[in-house]
């Protein structure tokens, strides 16, 4: 497969590199850390040019090399064809066609292989991407929005608040380990955030989601709901929502970003 700015792959225009499963070669531009917890990770490929989002809260999968690249065979080499066995979902951030740049965010936690290569990746070094993909669409007509994230959701969440409709209103939940996770969440909709920090309060990372039943103020009838935080935790919540809040089936999108117990976060 071509490198990254080699002229051939621009000149492809709308072929098979442009299904959103296919795999495209990514080579990274910059590292910038949002927070202490939290690193972006900006990156360029050819392959990304004219693919248009999919979705306010899209995904990609990701598969890392051991190294810093997969060599010059790319998807064709030995390495890929065993790292994809190892593929990484995450949500994609800044989408821009034209340029053919996105970026992905990801939790600094220190496990496992996504864990360690947050840790050491710089520009220069490549990854193989697949995406976007995303069913979560936004109706204009819905103006009421409830929406609530774990660190690991929290890019989409702001990805979501971003393209919110003016006139629109928003609670909005957090879960973050302390102040210094918070970041800004604009939005053209009027929004009502409250963070909830395990500084503060006890529990394991991912549980305090699945306890906020009774801290939800607009959840009813005629409410759009979005949910992304740990299966267990949105389990728990998802059920609250449809069984004593009322909150319709069709307007619920209740996503597990990650397992507890499990590496990929």
């Amino acid at each position: 497969m071509p490198r990254p700015g080699d002229p051939s792959t621009s000149a492809r225009g709308h072929g098979s590199m442009r299904r959103s499963g296919a795999p495209r070669l990514c080579v990274v531009t910059e590292v910038v850390d949002l927070t202490p917890r939290l690193r972006r990770v900006r990156f360029r490929s050819d392959d990304l040019v004219g693919v248009e989002s999919v979705s306010p809260a899209q995904r990609a999968t990701i598969v890392l090399p051991e190294g810093r690249t997969f060599g010059p065979e790319g998807v064709e080499s030995e390495e890929y064809a065993g790292a994809r066995r190892r593929r990484r979902t995450y949500t994609l951030c800044d989408l821009d066609p034209a340029a053919g740049t996105a970026a992905i965010d990801l939790v600094r936690h220190g496990e496992g292989i996504a864990g360690r290569w947050v840790e050491r990746v710089e520009p220069g070094d490549e990854f193989v991407l697949s995406g976007p993909m995303g069913k979560f669409h936004l109706d204009p007509s819905h103006t009421r929005y409830l929406l609530v994230a774990d660190e690991t959701a929290l890019p989409a969440l702001r990805e979501i608040l971003a393209q919110l409709p003016a006139g629109a209103s928003a609670e909005v939940h957090v879960e973050v380990a302390d102040e210094a996770e918070k970041i800004d969440l604009p939005s053209p909709a009027t929004t009502d955030v409250t963070w909830w920090l395990h500084s503060e309060h006890d529990g394991d990372t991912g549980e305090l989601v699945g306890r906020l039943a009774p801290h939800l103020r607009t959840a009813g009838p005629g409410v759009v709901v979005w949910v992304g935080a740990e299966a267990e935790a949105v389990t728990t919540l998802r059920t609250h929502l449809l069984t004593e809040a009322g909150v319709e089936r069709a307007l619920l999108d209740a996503v597990a970003y990650w397992r507890r117990g499990r590496a990929e976060r």
